[in-house]
């Protein structure tokens, strides 16, 4: 059995922070440039940081006055329309979706079928087993975990018999494994169709995909699968792209990805 790690690796990207300023600026017919020392100028990372969070500096802080002074008075009300006004509060996601990033990743199938519901502003490529029928690699947790009690999703405390549970997956995804290489083989009995053949696969088998993105839409993507709530071997793969996407853009990235993911 070919075990494989979930890993995404840089491949191309275009445009910088400096991109976004000018893609803004490009409405006041205006441009700007890098400062002597090849960093931002710092209007132009204001105005990034405007951009990110659809709030001016002082407007702002005067939200953060209005929350501490909501929170001392324990008005769960006002707090909450606060939170509502800043939830729907217009973004500027618009000078973020000319920068591009190219990611080339190895993630399991059903991890596959979970990122490719990003589509917006992303274009997705993937290796077909139409055409390939090598033995693939597969994906295991470190870990098992009991569904939880509470929600529909997700997963609980780790299970209390992790070798009975590696064991049952291991044989299941060995046999399946064992199984398509015997109909594929072109030197056996059977010569199945790869595209018939590839249907016996368990969703652990690793693919092979080249996505290419705007920086707005990687952010959407990291912000969603890396927060708290999300599948495991989903913020794997999303602090991968992170950390792959944020040298890039480094002063975009520190504002459209929330702190506590960075």
């Amino acid at each position: 059995m070919n075990k494989e790690e979930i890993h995404a690796v840089y491949l191309d990207h275009m445009g910088s922070d400096l991109s976004v300023v000018n893609a803004a600026r490009a409405s006041f017919g205006s441009e700007s440039g890098w400062a002597s020392d090849g960093t931002l100028l710092a209007q132009d990372a204001n105005l990034i940081r405007f951009l990110a969070l659809g709030y001016r500096t002082g407007e702002w802080e005067a939200l953060i006055d209005q929350f501490l002074d909501a929170a001392k008075r324990e008005d769960r009300l006002a707090i909450s329309d606060m939170l509502r006004i800043y939830k729907n509060k217009p973004q500027h996601w618009a000078p973020f979706g000319h920068p591009h990033l190219q990611i080339r990743m190895t993630l399991p199938i059903f991890l596959g079928r979970q990122f490719v519901k990003h589509q917006v502003g992303g274009v997705w490529s993937e290796e077909s087993r139409r055409y390939i029928s090598d033995e693939p690699g597969v994906w295991f947790p470190d870990q098992w975990h009991t569904r939880p009690d509470d929600i529909k999703q997700g997963s609980g405390d780790a299970v209390q018999h992790q070798d009975m549970a590696t064991g049952l997956a291991e044989a299941a995804v060995d046999n399946a494994v064992h199984s398509y290489l015997a109909m594929v083989n072109p030197n056996g009995n059977l010569k199945v169709a790869p595209e018939e053949a590839r249907i016996i696969l368990p969703q652990n088998a690793m693919t092979t995909v080249v996505w290419t993105g705007s920086l707005a839409f990687w952010a959407r993507v990291v912000n969603q699968r890396v927060e708290a709530h999300a599948q495991g071997a989903a913020k794997i793969l999303g602090r991968q792209i992170s950390a792959i996407v944020q040298p890039h853009f480094p002063e975009s990235w520190k504002w459209l990805i929330s702190p506590d993911l960075q």
